[in-house]
C-alpha cells in the first residue's frame, strides 16, 4: 500500500480534505451537525463565526451517534475527567455531548464529576463502565488520581482547568499536570483540544488504533526520564562507590591526602 493511498484512506475516515483546504461535502454536514450543536455554549463560538454565515447547516438530532468499538472498557486503562467549579458547567456540556464515544472508556474522576457521570449516564446503567470515584479536588482528589496514575491505570485525562481563580490545592493540580508530563497521558486542559480530541478517540476505537492513543494500552515515559535517571545514578554511585574508575581515582587521592596528614601530624607529635 503506498503513502498516497494511505493518505486518502486516513482522509477519508477522518473526513478531511485530499486535495483543497475545504470540508469534503460528503462528510462535512456531519461535522459541521456536531459543532453547530456544541461552538455556541462551549467554545464560544457561533456556527457563523466558524463556517460564515453563507453556510446554513441544520442542527443533527443526534449529534453522537453510537458506533461499534474495537476494544471494549476492561481492554484499556480509565479515561479521567476533571472540572474546576466554574468548568463544570461546559465539562457537563462536553459530556452531553459525547456521551456514547465516553461510555466507550473506564471513567474516573473527582467526587462532583463523578457524581454529574452518574447523572447523566445512570448509577446503574450495565453499559458504563465507572472506575474508582475520588474525593473533591480541595480533599485530595487529584492527588488520588495522581497516585491511579502512577499505578498505571490512567490512559487519558480530560481536565477542564480554570484558568482564573485561586484554588487551595495548587500543588495538588501541579503534581497531576507534571505527572501527566512524566508518564507521558495524553492530558487534555480546554474544552477547545477536549473538542478536537474526541475525533482522534473514536477514529482509534473504530479502527482498533492503539498507536493512536498508546497511553490507554502501554506504559510510556517521558524522554527527559532517561536523563533523570542517568543523573540519579551517578549520584548515588558517589554515595556507594560504586562510580567506576572516576570515583576509584578520587578515592585514591582522598586517601592518599589522609596519609600525608598523618605522617604530618606524627612528626607534630614528636617534637
Amino acid at each position: 500500500m503506498n503513502t498516497e493511498h494511505t493518505v486518502r484512506r486516513l482522509s477519508n475516515q477522518i473526513g478531511q480534505p485530499v486535495r483543497d483546504g475545504s470540508i469534503r461535502k460528503d462528510r462535512g454536514h456531519s461535522v459541521a451537525k456536531r459543532v453547530s450543536c456544541l461552538s455556541e455554549g462551549l467554545l464560544g463560538l457561533t456556527n457563523d463565526a466558524l463556517y460564515g454565515e453563507e453556510e446554513e447547516y441544520e442542527e443533527a438530532e443526534d449529534e453522537d451517534g453510537d458506533f461499534e468499538s474495537f476494544y471494549v472498557p476492561e481492554d484499556m486503562r480509565c479515561l479521567a475527567l476533571i472540572a474546576h467549579n466554574n468548568m463544570k458547567g461546559a465539562m457537563k456540556q462536553f459530556v452531553n455531548a459525547h456521551k456514547n464515544l465516553l461510555s466507550k472508556f473506564r471513567l474516573t474522576g473527582t467526587n462532583t464529576t463523578m457524581t454529574m457521570l452518574k447523572t447523566v449516564f445512570g448509577e446503574d446503567n450495565p453499559d458504563v463502565f465507572y472506575g474508582p470515584t475520588c474525593s473533591s479536588g480541595p480533599l485530595g482528589g487529584d492527588a488520588q488520581v495522581c497516585a491511579q496514575l502512577c499505578l498505571e491505570d490512567i490512559g487519558g485525562i480530560f481536565f477542564f482547568m480554570d484558568p482564573l481563580s485561586a484554588h487551595p490545592h495548587e500543588a495538588d493540580i501541579q503534581s497531576l499536570v507534571r505527572l501527566a508530563n512524566v508518564h507521558n497521558v495524553m492530558l487534555v486542559t480546554n474544552p477547545t483540544t477536549a473538542h478536537s480530541m474526541v475525533t482522534l478517540l473514536q477514529l482509534a476505537l473504530e479502527n482498533g488504533r492503539k498507536d493512536l492513543i498508546p497511553s490507554f494500552f502501554l506504559t510510556l515515559e517521558s524522554p527527559s526520564v532517561k536523563a533523570y535517571q542517568e543523573n540519579q545514578k551517578k549520584a548515588l554511585d558517589a554515595h556507594t562507590g560504586n562510580g567506576g574508575p572516576a570515583d576509584s581515582d578520587r578515592i585514591k587521592e582522598l586517601e592518599g591526602q589522609l596519609e600525608n596528614l598523618t605522617s604530618k601530624l606524627g612528626m607534630f607529635l614528636k617534637l
